[in-house]
This record gives structure tokens, C-alpha cells and sequence, in this order.
């Protein structure tokens, strides 16, 4: 059994259908990249995954259990999120507080965590991601890389069934994406489960186990990894990977 499947999800803006009917299935330990051009709806599928956006219509089965995406219950999105992480393009850290406060705040409120026992936790997922030293810094001494890297500690310190990305190394130059994507690397290594809207082909081509390129709203292919870049079958995919590669 799948540990997260989505089936028919459709959400329109306005007169804008952004997904018409996309399907996806994660196993447990997988790492799924969403590749695809802008306006392709691929981060408008992470979110409505994780109730960022809700859903016009589709069902989602997660840990077992099934849901309408269109009715789900409040108390049923609570249920799923405490299981999932979400890390967005731009950290979304708290700039008033440390980088302990922001990884502990979430353990403390949500969570009912003893402070001494979310500090715990906080220091050993920095440590994980090599921000232990920077505890006291606020997010305005920090690289980009570096608050990047404080938001996946904050994710990870849920300890996440699943952990979804929406393109966490865009706003970063070059050298700051290598930082974050080592980290993701090492993540992927010890098991974790990822989808990753991203549009960083060496991470896809390397780390993924599974690939979805997606455009016009569509599952145009999708695959493993190896195959889907060795010998993609769709004209729409070849031509992506050709822009890609310039």
C-alpha cells in the first residue's frame, strides 16, 4: 500500500484550470521530483496535497485512511499535517525569533512539547543539518542557504511521515543551492520520503527514485528516474529536457 496517493485532484482559479485530474502515488522511502515549466501546476498540486489550497475536486489516501479533498474535515487536515512537513521557496521563519525559538515553536504550541525536550529536539535536527552553531542567530544573520537550511531542521523536528519541498533552492545562488541540496542528499539517504517541486535536473537525475513532469495543468510522464531521463517517451518531456540542458 501506497503511504500517500492522490486520485483525479482538479482545481481551477477563476476560468484557469491549474490541475485537470492529476494522479500521483508515493511509497514509503520514495523521492518524487515534480519537474515542469511555469504555470504548469505543479506547486499548485504540493498545496493542495498539504491543504495549502483546498481542492475542487479528488481523493487522497494517506497512512491508509481515504479523503474527499473537497469536504475534508479540519480536524482530518490537522491529523495529516502533523505527519507532514512542508519547507517553502522562501523559509517562511519567524525574523523576531532565533533559530532555536523557530524550530522549537512548532513542538512547543502544536505539539504540547516540554520546552527542555523541544530544545532537545531542535538541537539535534540542526545538528542534522549543520546549523547547531547558529542557534542564537536570528533569520537576518543567516544566509539565504543557511534559513533554508534552519526551515528543513524545523520540518524534519515533526518527524515527518512525508516531506514536501515547492522549490527550496530557487531564491539561492549557486553556491547556497549546493548547501541545501547536500542536506537533501543526506535526507534521501536515510529513508526519508520527498516530493519536490524543483527545477534542479542534476538533483532530480541523481537523487530521485521517481519522476513527474507535468504542463498545462497535465501528467504528461512520469516514471523512474533513470528511465524517464535515458529515454522519455513524450515529444512535450524531450523538448523540456532539450530547454533544460542549455
Amino acid at each position: 500500500m501506497a503511504l500517500l496517493e492522490v486520485k483525479d485532484i482538479a482545481k481551477r482559479f477563476d476560468d484557469n484550470e491549474v490541475l485537470n485530474g492529476v494522479s500521483i502515488e508515493v511509497n514509503k522511502g520514495d523521492v518524487v521530483s515534480i519537474l515542469g515549466p511555469s504555470g504548469s501546476g505543479k506547486t499548485t498540486l504540493l498545496r493542495c496535497i498539504n491543504f495549502l489550497e483546498r481542492a475542487d475536486s479528488g481523493r487522497l489516501f494517506f497512512e491508509g485512511k481515504e479523503y474527499d479533498l473537497s469536504k475534508i474535515k479540519k480536524s482530518d487536515i490537522a491529523a495529516i499535517r502533523m505527519k507532514t512537513g512542508f519547507v517553502f521557496q522562501n523559509y517562511n521563519l519567524f525574523a523576531n525569533k532565533t533559530v532555536l525559538q523557530n524550530v522549537t515553536l512548532g513542538l512547543t504550541s502544536a505539539r504540547k512539547m516540554q520546552r527542555k525536550e523541544a530544545e532537545k529536539k531542535a538541537m539535534d535536527v540542526l545538528l542534522k543539518v549543520g546549523m547547531d552553531s547558529y542557534k542564537d542567530y536570528y533569520p537576518s544573520q543567516l544566509s539565504g542557504g543557511q534559513q533554508q537550511r534552519v526551515a528543513i531542521a524545523r520540518a524534519l523536528a515533526t518527524d515527518p511521515s512525508i516531506l514536501y519541498f515547492d522549490e527550496p533552492t530557487s531564491a539561492l545562488d549557486p553556491q547556497l543551492t549546493a548547501e541545501v541540496l547536500e542536506v537533501m542528499r543526506s535526507l534521501a539517504k536515510e529513508g526519508m520520503t520527498m516530493i519536490v517541486v524543483t527545477h534542479e535536473m542534476g538533483f532530480a537525475k541523481e537523487v530521485s527514485s521517481h519522476v513527474v513532469f507535468m504542463a498545462d495543468g497535465n501528467i504528461v510522464e512520469e516514471g523512474p528516474a533513470k528511465e524517464f531521463f535515458a529515454a522519455p517517451t513524450q515529444q512535450r518531456t524531450r523538448e523540456f529536457l532539450r530547454l533544460t540542458e542549455n
